[in-house]
């Protein structure tokens, strides 16, 4: 006869504990760059693709150069800000 009284103990499980740096990056820098480039040049591509057969080559091109690069002002400047509210 078996032993009724043989209780199954649960394993305990612990807690895993992920200590979070919030102040370090989750993206290394060469992989934003890449980001970065890929999307900026996707937008440029899209605007100008949209604004050439309205206003012309000359302005789309413009508009797609100008979209593209404020996706690097605003990036460049994210960086900029963060870099003096943690100083």
């Amino acid at each position: 006869m078996a032993n009724k009284n043989k209780t199954k103990k649960t394993p305990k499980v612990k807690e895993e504990e992920f200590p979070v740096d919030f102040n370090k990056p989750w993206v290394s820098m060469r992989g934003a760059m890449i980001i970065m480039a890929i999307t900026s040049l996707a937008l440029a591509i899209l605007i100008a693709w949209q604004v050439i057969p309205n206003n012309g080559w000359l302005k789309g091109i413009g508009r797609g150069i100008l979209f593209g690069s404020l996706i690097w002002a605003i990036f460049f400047g994210n960086l900029w800000i963060s870099k003096k509210l943690r100083k």
